[in-house]
C-alpha cells in the first residue's frame, strides 16, 4: 500500500484509492511491492485505473469536506467496497472487513480475499 501511495512512483493515489485497488486485485495491503508477481501487478494497475476513472466520473470521493470545482460533492464514496467499512460484510465473500493501521493510516481490507 505504501508503494501505491508514494507520489514519487504514482501520482494521485491516496489512502482510499489504494485500499480499494488492493481489494480489487486481491492483494494484501502489507505485502511488499517487490513480492507481487508481474501478472498480479498488471491486475492491480488495471484495478487502480478503473477505480480512478470511476471516481472521476462520479465527481471524486466526498467523505467530509471535499467538493468539486462546481461546489458539488463527489459520489464515489457510495461505490466504495472496503474503505471505511470495518466490520461490514465483504462484497465478495461476506466475511467482515478488517482494519489495520499501515504507514500511520487506517487500512481496510478483507482477510479472506486479500491473504498475506
Amino acid at each position: 500500500k505504501s508503494f501505491l501511495m508514494d507520489a514519487r512512483r504514482l501520482a494521485g493515489v491516496g489512502n482510499i484509492y489504494a485500499c480499494e485497488a488492493l481489494f480489487g486485485a486481491n492483494v494484501h495491503p502489507a505485502k511488499p511491492a517487490g513480492k507481487i508477481s508481474l501478472p498480479r501487478w498488471e491486475i492491480l494497475l488495471s484495478s487502480l485505473r478503473g477505480i480512478l476513472e470511476t471516481s472521476i466520473e462520479s465527481g471524486g470521493t466526498t467523505l467530509r469536506d471535499f467538493y468539486n470545482s462546481d461546489g458539488a460533492p463527489g459520489y464515489y464514496a457510495l461505490k466504495l467496497s472496503v474503505y471505511g467499512k470495518e466490520g461490514q460484510p465483504c462484497p465478495n465473500c461476506g466475511k467482515a472487513i478488517a482494519r489495520l493501521i499501515h504507514s500511520g493510516r487506517s487500512t481496510f481490507f478483507c482477510k479472506s480475499c486479500q491473504k498475506k
